[in-house]
């Protein structure tokens, strides 16, 4: 995979000299698929991770089948983070108690 730099104007491979993606290039693909999408805010590599999670949730998976693919420790408090967002509304307790 390759990108043009910016500066430059030159096309520069994107990764380590193997080949692979590394982190800071899966970093720099998303910001520059945000950007070009217009979208606004702070878009990291990350982003997918967190994304792929919330997603899962939303779509009814299992909290631990979505951390072991993701690669989350089991009882990850992080992972557990990223669902509060969506389980505050989806599986709020409150709802039918008539409250």
């Amino acid at each position: 995979m390759n990108r043009r730099n910016r500066k430059t104007g030159i096309i520069e491979p994107i990764g380590d000299p193997s080949g692979r993606l590394t982190a800071q290039a899966a970093a720099q693909v998303v910001e520059r698929a945000a950007d070009a999408a217009g979208l606004k805010g702070q878009w990291t590599g990350h982003s997918l991770r967190r994304g792929f999670a919330t997603a899962a949730r939303k779509a009814g998976h299992d909290i631990v089948s979505i951390g072991r693919h993701g690669g989350w420790a089991d009882g990850s408090k992080a992972l557990l983070g990223y669902f509060e967002d969506v389980d505050k509304w989806e599986d709020n307790p409150v709802t039918g108690t008539g409250l």
